[in-house]
């Protein structure tokens, strides 16, 4: 009986995953202290506006970020943790953000905090999104 239930569950699983619609892609543009990171942005809004998703910086350095936070009424508002590996160090990312009505736009601003930093740093950024080819 449980082999039954198990299988079943794998089976619906693996039936769904191929219809899974991948999370849109942003181009990422991250100023913090007067420098400029670059690099993509994937994320999705569930239907609570619960964000979920990846942010990967690579220019001037590799940056790795696990988006979170909740979108109401267009605002974003996000904690998610950082990393940066070359330098074996991590922090936490807080702010708020807005959503163009189109959703091709977010644009906010943010604290960088944690052991990558000094002290705490003001950050601006803007995600724009990579049309679908």
């Amino acid at each position: 009986m449980i082999r039954a239930l198990l299988f079943s569950s794998v089976v619906a699983v693996v039936t769904v995953l191929p219809y899974m619609r991948p999370a849109p892609i942003y181009d990422a543009t991250f100023t913090v202290a007067q420098q400029v990171y670059t690099g993509t942005a994937a994320f999705a809004v569930d239907r609570r506006g619960t964000v979920s998703g990846k942010l990967q910086l690579s220019q001037p350095a590799v940056v790795v970020g696990m988006l979170g936070g909740a979108v109401k009424s267009g605002t974003w508002t996000f904690e998610y943790p950082y990393e940066i590996p070359a330098l074996g160090c991590v922090g936490a990312v807080k702010g708020t953000a807005t959503f163009a009505p189109d959703r091709k736009t977010v644009s906010g601003t943010a604290t960088v905090a944690g052991a990558c930093t000094e002290k705490p740093e003001s950050a601006t950024f803007t995600f724009k999104l990579r049309e679908r080819k």
